[in-house]
Order: structure tokens, then C-alpha cells, then sequence
């Protein structure tokens, strides 16, 4: 296990339906059941999760995203193969969580996200950067890295690299 956070690799496409994808890939020291878990479990998902989570990890299940004092927004189970493909929406937004074993027993974690407003890409790579690097943490028993100081780096990164 490293105890360094993990750093991904983060890029911008356009879809052939001319959305925006967001693509960011994470190595993780841990198996892809363990991933698993950590993406569909409502007491894995509270410690890294941006918000509550309530669903069935089941093709056309309803999801539930709760923030404290809101109304809670929907979303849908697109697709859900354990241990490999989580998909779903969120509002406007779509979710593929992507998970591959590599070689050393660890997973390759790829998130492809289609922003419901692509003018946010660079704001969103950056907050799943941060999110997914607290997921990261949690797992390796370390301090939630989730440092606010780092937003406003990491915004300002992807905005340059995307040329937002």
C-alpha cells in the first residue's frame, strides 16, 4: 500500500453525441470487490461519498442523493455488473465507475462523467479529484485528504488544461 494519495490521470472528450466526457483513472492497492463495496455500500459510501447515497446497485433502480436540509435529488441505475461497471445519473449529470483488476491484485479505477452542464468541467474534474482522493485515504487508513486549500488548485489546473 502506497501512502502517498493517488494522483489520476484526468482528460476531456467530446462523445460522438457531441457531449462532454470526463475521464479520471486512479490506480488503487485494493481489489475491485473491494472497490465495489466502497461505490455501492450506504456505510462504505458515508465515509468518502459527497452526500448520503440510498439505492440498489440494479439496472433501473431509483437513487436517492440526500444533502442535510434539501430535498434529496434522483437519480437511475443504468447499468450495475458487480464487481466491474456501476453506472447511473444524478440530476442531469451520468456516472460510469469503471473497475479493472491490474496485475498486482490492485484496480484501475475509471470514472467517465457526463456533466448535465459541460461549462462546469473543470470544477467537477476537480471536486471527483478531491472526492475519489478521499476515497483513497479512507482506504489506506489515512487522514482524509480532502484539503479545501487544494480546490482552487486543482480548478484552476483543469480549467488550463482543458482551456476553460
Amino acid at each position: 500500500m502506497t501512502s502517498e494519495t493517488v494522483e489520476p490521470i484526468v482528460s476531456k472528450s467530446t462523445s460522438d453525441d457531441g457531449s462532454t466526457v470526463l475521464r479520471l483513472e486512479f490506480q488503487f492497492a485494493f481489489p475491485p470487490t473491494v472497490l465495489w463495496k466502497h461505490l455501492t455500500e450506504t456505510e462504505k459510501l458515508k465515509y468518502w461519498f459527497p452526500c448520503e447515497m440510498e439505492f440498489e446497485p440494479r439496472a433501473e433502480a431509483e437513487i436517492l442523493f440526500r444533502y442535510a436540509d434539501q430535498k434529496p435529488l434522483r437519480g437511475t441505475v443504468l447499468e450495475a455488473e458487480r464487481p466491474t461497471v456501476l453506472a447511473y445519473t444524478w440530476e442531469r449529470d451520468s456516472l460510469r465507475w469503471e473497475l479493472t483488476r491490474t496485475s498486482d491484485n490492485g484496480t484501475r479505477l475509471v470514472l467517465l462523467l457526463t456533466p448535465g452542464s459541460p461549462r462546469h468541467s473543470a470544477t467537477m474534474a476537480a471536486g471527483w479529484h478531491l472526492t475519489i482522493a478521499g476515497l483513497d485515504d479512507f482506504l489506506n487508513k489515512r487522514s482524509l485528504g480532502q484539503d479545501p486549500a487544494l480546490w482552487d488548485t486543482y480548478v484552476a489546473r483543469y480549467r488550463e488544461q482543458f482551456g476553460d
